[in-house]
């Protein structure tokens, strides 16, 4: 039996590869067209019949902007003679799913050594991908809210930083304490804590805009980043707005006990240009507000124009 499968010629072979795989592998010529592909390539591209795909380009299979992108890949591969390894890609499937992939590219050769086509091996990763996106959300993400943590927050408000320098524009942080929150955990335990810690988290992100950013990097903390304001005004109409909501949450949830915040509120490049200094500032704007309580402070009383609606709220937003 060893003897008759050593006998066995190329063709044989390679029928057997193509045909049993899992991974998509496919033969293309100079001019990036299909001359030979794999049965899982086939059904991956919706055929039974691989010889459907002889002559197609991943323009015709998949889309223009994904064809483009892997021919120039092809043609620099066939024209350098380096090979590409592990190369991720994703597309768009037809029901709208993202479909990942890991490719290696060889150069083809004929007997004289010029490079005729290129051989390309695609193993499907969906699996993987979904756990690395996972494990990355875990590591930049909130358990309970689904928030960004404190690691995100920075992150995206150091880019704040460096666009707001670009543009020479303003944004404002917020630090908020809840008040009184230690109470409902000791009242009414922590698994309704964290259920009202979830509901107000979407509360506060649903007033925000799609480009600003709130965090949760305490067990009643949570951070907002404000980006690009006009005036000052307009962080502490978002402070009104949150000491509003809970006041909403806490009748929709017949709390006997007070459920307030304290909010503290910086400015850039006013009260700080680097991201600690920001936080700083918000959190000690925080510990002015708490004096009082169920109210919000800026680090450094922003000049409001006389005659607006803000003058007697930022005295006393109750």
């Amino acid at each position: 039996m060893k003897e008759e499968l050593w006998h066995m010629d190329d063709t044989w072979l390679l029928n057997a590869i193509m045909n049993n795989v899992a991974d998509s592998i496919y033969i293309k010529d100079r001019q990036c067209r299909i001359v030979r592909a794999s049965k899982k390539m086939a059904q991956d591209c919706g055929f039974s019949d691989p010889a459907k795909l002889i002559g197609q380009t991943d323009r015709t299979l998949f889309s223009e902007d994904f064809g483009e992108k892997t021919a120039i890949d092809d043609l620099h591969l066939m024209e350098s003679g380096q090979p590409l390894i592990g190369l991720v890609e994703n597309h768009t499937l037809d029901n709208g799913e993202i479909n990942w992939t890991s490719t290696t590219k060889l150069p083809l050769r004929n007997e004289t050594g010029e490079i005729i086509g290129m051989l390309g091996i695609t193993r499907e990763i969906n699996e993987l991908k979904r756990t690395e996106l996972d494990l990355q959300h875990i590591a930049t993400h909130d358990i309970l809210t689904s928030l960004p943590n404190r690691y995100l927050f920075f992150n995206r408000l150091e880019h704040a930083i460096c666009r707001a320098k670009r543009q020479n524009c303003v944004f404002a942080v917020l630090f908020i304490d809840l008040d009184h929150f230690k109470v409902i955990n000791d009242q009414l335990g922590h698994d309704t804590g964290d259920q009202i810690l979830k509901k107000i988290a979407l509360s506060i992100k649903s007033i925000l805009r799609e480009s600003d950013t709130v965090g949760r990097i305490g067990g009643d903390e949570f951070v907002l980043l404000i980006e690009n304001i006009q005036n000052h005004e307009e962080p502490a109409v978002v402070a009104m707005r949150i000491l509003t909501e809970l006041i909403i949450i806490m009748n929709s949830l017949s709390l006997k006990a007070k459920l307030g915040a304290s909010i503290g509120i910086s400015l850039y490049p006013q009260d700080s240009k680097d991201a600690s200094g920001l936080i700083k500032a918000a959190d000690c704007a925080m510990y002015q507000a708490k004096t009082e309580g169920n109210t919000f402070r800026f680090y450094t009383f922003p000049q409001i124009p006389e005659g607006s609606a803000l003058n007697e709220n930022l005295n006393n937003p109750n």
